[in-house]
């Protein structure tokens, strides 16, 4: 983004009631999509603009947002202002700003996605406050905006038995300024400040054209998810990707309750050097990055590791395979390190060493949940390695092994 406009607020307080047949026990902007709360796709969305902090408005059930998203995710600062009682919009956005440094922030809908360029609506700022407006066939629902030729927002139509017509989409770049008069805590943002905003001609609308949907139904719900979706071929991996692997349990197979400390302890899994050489043709390049606390604990050596991962590279080498470099967490579980999965510090690491690496084109093949977690906070697309298709898993994808994801991507392996 060339603005400065880095800070973005989500309401995600929402309690889903017309979704409780649907969705249960959980705020609505954690609704599950293929496998993900439904804020995860706002968060990324707002990461790949270039947002570096995000305040989570929350209220209800808050404790699980917390602890899906904690304090840093997709490479962004997360905050929270937590509502102890209701404060409607108005208020949990007012609550809210007491955590924004600047003079302007984005704020969104928990409850609603839209694929808008946030330089757009910064560029065409005018006024306190710009709001993203999408046209729709079925209006009704919403609610519907008069805009004159000027861009200016008129007035706000209720809700009535319209076809089509601009609507409010739920994303707004605000100054801060226009909550210094307000003394209430509890109020209606749409309600309160909107219409005033709109007399005094202070209220510009951004007509976008881009993807939008409100989860606020099942209905939609259920189309967010299958829009949503989409197949191991079809992500579009090409030389510009980067894979990402995990390594025992995926490269070799896993000692029990132990850890390969010496050459005559590893067992390269079966199909693994073909599968390696195989995605060398399709990625740009393979690193790995693998948790290794039998060094912290001081059952092996970096040298060890090192024999042991020069043994690997040279058997992939023999198939035509080839690993950028491998990476290691020698830390204990214990110090809680970030560098440790499902620590980024590995990832970021990589980044530092391999500038071209996007995690938005990246792909993370584990077969633990805590390998998952490292390339979901980094943005990147999950596969967890298993035997059960049943699993319960945040990941993207589940295979059985290296060599049916080479398959699947339709990879030539010999």
């Amino acid at each position: 983004m060339d603005n400065k406009v880095t800070e973005a607020i989500v309401l995600a307080g929402g309690f889903g009631t017309r979704l409780k047949e649907v969705v249960h026990d959980v705020p609505k902007p954690m609704a599950e999509v293929n496998r993900k709360p439904f804020l995860h796709y706002i968060l990324q969305h707002l990461s790949l603009h270039g947002i570096k902090t995000v305040v989570l408005s929350v209220g209800y059930k808050h404790e699980i947002i917390q602890d899906f998203f904690g304090s840093h995710y997709l490479q962004m600062d997360i905050l929270y202002a937590i509502e102890s009682e209701p404060l409607g919009t108005g208020g949990a956005i007012k609550l809210a700003l007491n955590q924004i440094k600047n003079d302007q922030c984005f704020v969104l809908n928990g409850d609603t996605f839209l694929d808008v360029d946030f330089k757009q609506i910064s560029t065409n700022h005018n006024g306190a406050c710009t709001l993203a407006s999408v046209q729709i066939e079925d209006a009704e629902r919403y609610g519907t905006l008069e805009i004159n030729e000027q861009n200016q927002v008129l007035s706000f139509k209720e809700k009535a038995a319209v076809t089509t017509g601009w609507i409010n989409a739920g994303v707004y770049l605000l100054d801060k300024s226009i909550f210094n008069q307000v003394n209430e805590t509890t109020f209606s943002f749409e309600k309160t400040i909107l219409p005033e905003l709109a007399m005094q001609k202070q209220l510009t609308a951004i007509k976008c054209e881009g993807y939008f949907k409100d989860i606020g139904i099942p209905e939609d719900y259920f189309q967010f998810q299958k829009d949503n979706y989409k197949e191991l071929t079809e992500l579009g991996i090409d030389k510009s990707w980067t894979l990402f692997l995990d390594r025992d349990g995926v490269i070799n197979e896993r000692l029990i309750d132990d850890y390969v400390k010496l050459l005559n302890e590893l067992k390269i899994i079966e199909g693994v050097p073909q599968a390696v050489a195989a995605f060398n043709k399709l990625f740009n390049r393979i690193v790995v990055v693998t948790n290794q606390q039998g060094i912290g604990r001081g059952m092996m050596t970096a040298d060890d590791l090192e024999d042991i991962h020069g043994f690997i590279a040279n058997v992939f080498e023999g198939y035509g395979g080839k690993i950028s470099k491998w990476y290691f967490a020698p830390q204990l579980r214990s110090e809680n390190s970030n560098y440790r999965k499902p620590g980024t510090g590995m990832g970021l690491h990589a980044q530092r060493d391999y500038p071209e690496i996007k995690f938005s084109k990246s792909v993370l093949i584990g077969d633990s949940e805590s390998d998952i977690e490292f390339g979901m906070k980094l943005g990147m697309k999950t596969i967890l390695l298993t035997n059960s298709s049943n699993v319960s898993t945040k990941a993207d994808y589940i295979f059985k092994n290296l060599q049916s994801v080479a398959n699947a991507l339709k990879t030539d392996i010999k």
